[in-house]
């Protein structure tokens, strides 16, 4: 910029050597000029290079899909991309979707799938284990999310469709839900939410998980009874853990599984039982139960079994429940 006010300056004295240095001054603005533009090519070249490297890096570490997810038949699946249509065929895959939001997906589910409200707008294609697959393949879906109950012969229907099928693990632990819920949100594309969505879970249960005292009241849960035949839930159950949590003792702690018997039932003589909302009634009235401590001074408590029975996001509500009953029967003792 000197050089060129220079320059001006000096043409109002001679003007031969205005139109020399004009001259020179134009070669210089071309060159600089081009030097410039070339500059500026690379640049925008260099810059757009690195921008569909740096884009292409980051798909490459943010990338999911194809990802390989070993089922619970020892399958492995080979799931491609997010599914945009899904068929659940276990009531508790159906829970854990609408959970994470992506109820909207749900093209089918099975006849058992009751929660949430929503559910009931969905096509119903038949029973849990063994499920109308042509009605199923009819409705085209991405993927199928079924539990550890799905028939062989429903799998094979489908995969030789050439639908995906995936069977999601059935885990023995409280702590396993956070992993189903987890494998559920990989298998429909959204890992990332899912795993948000799996911390506020874990704080959830953190809050308000509490480690059974000495002292600590014990709990029955009652699965079924009478003609059904007695079935609760073992010390190697995840429904041992949720009661666990609540602060209380198993009193099925000293078998494993899911059966009992009615005379070891009536020697554990438990504090508090928990039964299914549908046989109350009839349970307070059934001999020999009506033997039990617990029904002789009002401790049995009628519950939604579907929230310690499904592995899902409902079991920290299953926890709350407990302690809140336990913590109510206490106020009303400490009142007489």
């Amino acid at each position: 910029m000197k050089k060129l006010l220079s320059i001006l300056l000096a043409s109002c004295v001679l003007t031969g050597a205005l139109c020399a240095c004009s001259t020179e001054s134009t070669e210089s603005t071309e060159a600089s000029s081009e030097e410039t533009t070339t500059t500026a090519e690379e640049t925008t070249e260099e810059t757009t290079e690195e921008t569909e490297e740096s884009s292409e890096e980051s798909q490459e570490e943010d990338g999911f899909y194809p990802f390989d997810y070993t089922d619970a038949y020892g399958n492995t699946v080979t799931i491609e991309g997010p599914a945009e249509k899904i068929v659940s065929v276990s009531p508790a895959m159906t829970e854990i979707i609408f959970a994470l939001g992506e109820g909207d997906r749900l093209v089918g589910r099975s006849d058992y799938c009751d929660y949430p409200a929503e559910v009931f707008d969905i096509e119903a294609v038949g029973p849990i284990d063994l499920p109308d697959t042509e009605l199923i393949v009819s409705l085209e879906p991405d993927l199928v999310i079924a539990s550890s109950i799905f028939s062989e012969e429903a799998y094979n229907a489908l995969t030789d469709a050439g639908i995906t099928v995936a069977i999601v693990r059935d885990e023995s632990s409280f702590e396993g839900m956070f992993e189903v819920v987890q494998e559920v949100a990989d298998l429909i594309g959204i890992p990332e939410e899912g795993a948000a969505y799996v911390e506020d879970l874990e704080a959830a249960y953190d809050e308000i998980a509490t480690e059974p005292s000495e002292d600590a009241p014990s709990v029955y849960y009652c699965m079924s009874y009478g003609e059904y035949g007695d079935y609760t839930a073992g010390a190697d159950t995840f429904i041992n853990d949720i009661i666990e949590a609540a602060g209380a003792v198993n009193a099925a702690a000293d078998i494993e599984g899911w059966s009992i018997s009615t005379e070891a039932l009536l020697e554990a003589d438990p504090d508090y039982i928990l039964v299914p909302a549908w046989g109350y009634d009839d349970f307070l009235v059934t001999e020999p139960y009506t033997e039990l401590t617990a029904v002789a001074e009002g401790r049995v408590i009628a519950i939604d079994n579907n929230m310690f029975e499904r592995q899902g996001p409902r079991n920290i509500e299953a926890v709350e429940l407990i302690q809140a009953a336990i913590a109510s029967a206490s106020d009303v003792e400490e009142a007489a």
